[in-house]
């Protein structure tokens, strides 16, 4: 398959032309203008979520007042926090993200921090990476692993023992019927059937997509810090020029946002509040716990990948540095400390003096160079993205006199001599 040929420095995508992009245009809808996104959104919206209410008009409304709530499609929460939200910040994100990748690109090519001789492999590695965009078995892996997440949502139920206790809007109890290895005891509603089959794997595709347009980032992360980077350390963003990388990578606290609303909140609280599961469980804790650490961490560990050469930069310029600065305030000692003052010798080292100054804010700023290029403020929006959805949990959660004391429990067994 050949490389759309709009890939230049400033049209680098991870997006453009993919399968999701290719079916939607279909339909008329690009994805440039914010009327766009809000196009996209209605249309997935209207075939995954409107069309599941439909299926459950008729079943919502024939409940008897004293039915359980998880029986009625219009009291999941979890749905409304997947489709309502979830799904409009992973369409948002695609375009802020896909903008902020396009100009981290083009910062590679005209800052000068790759070295011109270098360029031509730049633009391979674009292109390969395009490549991987425009590719099928990216896409055919994303499919078939949304069709069996979605499966596993809410296939185990079709087999779950008469009388469990547990009640969902998506199956409903039949006589025992074998099937293949299993005897199934539920089957789907005409809302469970879509939702399983169209409306969840298409909601799951299109955050397991991100995952490979992650992994395609990684990869181009990577094969960029092999080149011999072109780094000042006394750079003003303190990175030694490649400071845009961190503002790239804070913009992927929106993509942390939409998976922590979607995929952590809506799921934990749908199974404490409905399904009443207990808080200890570890499926439930351990969900939260490994997205408040991991979410950050997964964004922020690429960029370690550059640490070696600002670390190289930073050392060689502070030696640089001493050198020069040993000379300089020498010459100031011996033509001011170490002779007799007069008005004469104040004036021929005043200029001396004011050039130290100048020395003292430049070893400042090599000093304070980071050698991994992000920022607080960066860091800050991951993490913030991360802890925020939870905060409708917290009743839940931080009772310490109730299930936070088993979860520390089993927090502390892991120590060393527990």
């Amino acid at each position: 398959m050949s490389v759309a040929q709009d890939d230049s420095p400033s049209q680098f995508s991870l997006f453009e032309g993919d399968l999701l992009n290719r079916a939607v245009l279909r339909l008329g809808v690009r994805s440039k203008r914010p009327f766009d996104v809000f196009l996209r959104t209605l249309i997935v919206f209207g075939i995954t979520w409107g069309v599941m209410a439909l299926l459950s008009i008729r079943t919502a409304w024939s409940l008897p007042p004293d039915a359980a709530y998880a029986r009625n499609f219009f009291y999941d929460f979890a749905a409304y926090a997947q489709f309502f939200i979830g799904l409009p910040l992973y369409l948002i994100a695609e375009r802020v993200i896909g903008a902020s990748i396009r100009g981290a690109s083009q910062d590679f090519h005209e800052t000068g921090v790759i070295s011109p001789e270098d360029i031509p492999e730049l633009d391979r590695i674009e292109a390969e990476v395009s490549q991987l965009r425009l590719s099928y078995w990216p896409e055919v892996i994303c499919i078939v692993t949304s069709f069996y997440l979605a499966f596993m949502a809410f296939g185990p139920e079709l087999v779950r023992p008469h009388g469990s206790g547990m009640v969902t809007w998506h199956v409903k109890p039949i006589s025992p019927t074998p099937f293949l290895f299993w005897t199934l005891t539920h089957w789907y509603t005409a809302a469970g059937f879509y939702a399983t089959f169209f409306a969840l794997p298409l909601q799951t595709y299109i955050w397991v997509r991100w995952v490979a347009k992650i992994w395609m980032w990684y990869r181009y992360l990577r094969l960029v810090s092999r080149f011999k980077l072109q780094l000042v350390a006394s750079h003003p963003d303190s990175t030694g020029g490649i400071g845009f990388l961190s503002e790239v990578q804070g913009k992927f606290a929106l993509l942390i946002l939409a998976y922590g609303i979607s995929g952590v909140v809506a799921v934990v609280g749908y199974k404490i509040a409905i399904e009443h599961a207990p808080v200890n469980l570890p499926p439930v804790w351990g969900l939260v716990l490994g997205f408040v650490i991991g979410a950050p961490l997964l964004f922020l560990a690429p960029l370690l990948l550059f640490t070696k050469q600002l670390g190289r930069t930073k050392r060689r310029a502070l030696a640089a540095f001493r050198e020069k600065a040993t000379v300089g305030a020498k010459r100031v000692e011996d033509g001011w400390l170490n002779r007799p003052y007069s008005d004469e010798t104040d004036v021929a080292v005043r200029g001396d003096l004011q050039q130290l100054e100048v020395l003292n804010k430049f070893y400042e700023r090599i000093h304070g160079m980071r050698v991994v290029p992000f920022d607080l403020r960066s860091a800050g929006q991951l993490v913030g993205s991360a802890v925020g959805p939870l905060v409708p949990l917290i009743p839940y959660f931080f009772n310490l006199d109730g299930p936070w004391k088993d979860v520390f429990e089993a927090l502390l067994k892991w120590l060393p001599g527990r």
